[in-house]
């Protein structure tokens, strides 16, 4: 592969493999295509049979990204000069494809220009491990469907331990003594999620020039909100007597925002007095002024082109609207970051009371489906945490003793 300077290796492969969109009778799709605009027929086969299986309809961004981690496969595949059912019965393949995901140089391999700057992919453990996971489900259809005779993925059963049963609270139910895992699959390090210090979110906010950044930036953070459900959030949705907002799955907004949590999972989420304020005046200023043509809540505004004003934000112009004050404040900030602070508070306000943390609610506030994925993800402490429980802990401690002493006396 010939490489034109600017040009990376992994550019040149989204021209021979690229994701498409497609508007189908299930609604929009995503597809795997080769040069010639021609599907990738089994990739095109095992994403139909995803959407078909599904009780509702799977969303357009869940397939997009089963695209993306099926895409580096099928270029891994073209490099090797392998077809999908070369596979059959061949798990040393999936092993050099791991390996091949392991390596940020992987797409130099066959490169013969040589004077061009190397641009790193470097993969993290939870991204490698997804695209297994989509390639792993791809054979296990493939087996299920008599196109292959063996998977060439192995799986061995392991003991359930006891930190296995710690995570899964039905775990008591359960009569089987062993999990199967996949052994492609490397064990991802526990970090802590990432959170805004609230004197640098203060410095952030005050560098925000428009009143609706202001509002989405502090939905984001006291709300616990994702992208997709504070854009899809329309005026209908706001509560003022209840001051908070309803959280709507929709299927068909159009800016292709949606609630992650799907059909009947609907939530209500509370949002400070003074926030709901600012909402209302942004309504009867910024909103108005815009002349939407539709009742999303945030809206295009200020525009250099007169012509996008008043249209639905997307997560486009969100993204861009954040590494703007990014660059202009020095500080990161992500929706995904607010709303790990958003849990990382709520947690800290319970124990800064004394109180043993109310995993529920919070569950159910940020609409996780279950309470152990929200403890899986945020029942983290820093040090700072503990060392005032540990505080508090020690005081609790010394107030007991001195209580028997003096019962005693």
């Amino acid at each position: 592969m010939n490489v034109s300077l600017g040009v990376t290796p992994k550019d040149k492969w989204h021209e021979v493999i690229s994701i498409r969109e497609a508007k189908t009778d299930n609604g929009t799709m995503y597809y795997l295509m080769d040069e010639n605009l021609d599907f990738i027929p089994l990739i095109k086969e095992y994403l139909d049979m995803i959407q078909a299986r599904a009780e509702r309809e799977v969303s357009p961004n869940t397939i997009r990204t089963y695209c993306y981690n099926l895409w580096y496969f099928i270029v891994y595949l073209k490099i090797k000069g392998l077809d999908i059912l070369d596979l059959d019965g061949k798990p040393d393949v999936l092993s050099k494809f791991k390996l091949w995901l392991k390596n940020p140089f992987r797409f130099y391999e066959n490169v013969e220009v040589f004077d061009y700057e190397y641009v790193e992919d470097d993969l993290k453990t939870t991204t490698i491990n997804a695209i297994i996971d989509r390639v792993s489900s791809l054979f296990h259809w493939l087996k299920a469907s008599a196109r292959i005779k063996d998977n060439p993925v192995i799986y061995r059963n392991v003991m359930v331990t006891n930190a296995m049963r710690d995570k899964d609270m039905l775990s008591h139910t359960r009569r089987n003594r062993t999990v199967q895992k996949n052994t492609l699959k490397s064990r991802v390090p526990q970090v802590l999620p990432k959170t805004v210090d609230q004197k640098d979110f203060k410095r952030y906010l005050e560098a925000v020039n428009l009143l609706r950044d202001k509002i989405i930036l502090l939905i984001l953070k006291e709300g616990g909100l994702r992208s997709g459900e504070l854009l899809g959030i329309k005026l209908e949705d706001i509560d003022y007597g209840e001051q908070g907002i309803h959280v709507r799955f929709r299927p068909d907004n159009v800016n292709g925002s949606r609630a992650k949590a799907g059909y009947g999972r609907d939530r209500f989420v509370h949002l400070p007095p003074d926030l709901i304020i600012l909402v209302d005046r942004y309504i009867s200023s910024d909103w108005v002024n815009s002349e939407p043509d539709n009742d999303f809540l945030f809206v295009v505004v200020n525009s250099n082109n007169p012509t996008e004003n008043g249209k639905p934000m997307k997560k486009f112009t969100l993204t861009s609207t954040l590494n703007h004050y990014n660059k202009k404040t020095g500080i990161k900030i992500n929706t995904h970051k607010l709303r790990h602070t958003h849990v990382t508070e709520l947690a800290r306000d319970y124990l800064g009371k004394g109180e043993a943390i109310n995993w529920k609610y919070i569950q159910e506030r940020i609409g996780h489906k279950d309470v152990t994925t929200t403890m899986g993800i945020y029942a983290h402490l820093n040090a700072e945490d503990h060392k005032k429980e540990y505080q508090r802990m020690s005081d609790y401690r010394e107030e007991k003793r001195k209580e028997k002493e003096n019962d005693n006396k």
